[in-house]
């Protein structure tokens, strides 16, 4: 039995001793862990291996509301033809954002933010950064105008609570609200769009959605799952790269003398320390894995987690490296088969862009503290970490 006091304590440690043990261990908060690489890409394509649902908001009491819509409503936990057409309307207007613009945005988004704090010459770097990159670039690309950005930026940290590995009742009650808000917020612009052939994302969507004759609503609620998507891991990237980098001095200043580095140490980053630490998925049918078998109806954590740091995969598994050779193509962080992230391609510019700007704009970066990354079943949280520099 996996226990969650373990995994707590040291998550990383617990999952190689498992994983010399057995490929699938029960885990004590349910379900079942799955543990090796091979076996978290295989029943991420595997059809009897399915979304949720609805059992995340049902099983902490939301049984109705913009909050359990968010999960009935959105491409990411639904399956079969739902899941096919909702995700193929966002994938469509997606090819409306123009990367270059994204990269435009997150490079200015980072800028500004250091400007900010600049003269202060610190800052906490997950409140004053990685909170704020991925939610004012998504901002951008949907046209949220400067008198909403305040408390855009305000209800998407807000929604984010009912993700964190410890959220409470009160959490959840300033999540609900948060999800009500970000779907009146949407249909109210949906209602402002005009024929008049804007080339913005939400104009991009809004067409898609009328020709596979998707319900208003639910082009919402594709929205905000990529508002989820798109800030609650990527804020835990964020702070993962940047402090790693910091940890290992040698390997920023190798960026600093060559940016061309920079994708190679964002998959790293994301490999070693991921912002996902599981697919939560359930089993629609009975599935053998190595001899055992998972019944149907069975809740199953496919642990990247632990995959990333698979020994038979990896060479030197648990060392940061950045030069390594031995990354797959497509990166498992964003899962793989059916449910992999449709946005992967708009993650990377952001992350890729942002460690650019702070790699040349501050080479003399400390890190002041180490942070903690909580979580191993779902989104994970970094703990509160400060950053410095010399004015020049």
């Amino acid at each position: 039995m996996l226990t969650i006091a373990e995994m707590n304590a040291n998550p990383h440690t617990t999952l190689a001793r498992w994983r010399k043990e057995a490929p699938v261990v029960d885990y004590e908060g349910g379900g079942v862990f799955v543990l090796g690489h091979e076996d978290v890409v295989s029943l991420s394509l595997d059809p009897r291996v399915v979304a949720t649902g609805t059992a995340l908001p049902e099983s902490r009491g939301i049984t109705s509301g913009a909050l359990h819509d968010i999960f009935k409503l959105g491409m990411l936990t639904a399956n079969g033809s739902e899941h096919q057409g909702r995700r193929s309307i966002v994938s469509r207007a997606l090819a409306s954002v123009l990367i270059g613009d994204v990269r435009r945005n997150v490079r200015s988004v980072t800028e500004n933010l250091i400007d900010v704090a600049y003269e202060g010459g610190s800052a906490e770097f997950v409140s004053h950064f990685a909170n704020q990159i991925p939610i004012l670039t998504l901002a951008g690309v949907f046209g949220v105008e400067e008198p909403d950005r305040q408390g855009f930026v305000n209800r998407v940290e807000e929604l984010g609570r009912f993700f964190a590995p410890s959220s409470t009742d009160a959490d959840i009650a300033i999540s609900f609200a948060a999800a009500e808000y970000l779907r009146d917020y949407f249909e109210f612009r949906f209602r402002k769009i005009t024929e008049s052939k804007k080339s913005d994302f939400l104009s991009a969507i809004r067409v898609e959605a009328e020709a596979e004759r998707l319900a208003p609503t639910e082009i919402v609620f594709q929205i905000i799952q990529m508002i989820l998507g798109g800030t609650e891991s990527v804020r835990a990237s964020l702070s993962a790269q940047i402090s790693l980098l910091l940890q290992h001095r040698n390997q920023w200043h190798s960026l600093y003398a060559d940016t061309s580095l920079v994708p190679a140490a964002v998959s790293e980053a994301l490999r070693y320390e991921p912002g996902i630490a599981g697919l939560v998925r359930a089993t629609a049918e009975p599935v053998e894995l190595h001899g055992a078998t998972l019944p149907a109806n069975s809740l199953v954590i496919l642990s990247t987690l632990s995959a990333l740091r698979d020994e038979r995969v990896f060479k030197r598994p648990n060392v940061f490296d950045i030069h390594r050779d031995d990354l797959p193509r497509l990166h498992l962080v964003f899962g793989a088969g059916a449910h992999r992230c449709v946005a992967d391609h708009f993650a990377r510019a952001e992350l890729e862009e942002a460690l650019s700007v702070f790699v040349t704009r501050l080479p003399n970066l400390k890190l002041e503290d180490i942070p903690i990354f909580n979580g191993h079943v779902f989104i994970r949280t970094p703990s509160s970490f400060c950053v410095s520099w010399s004015r020049n």
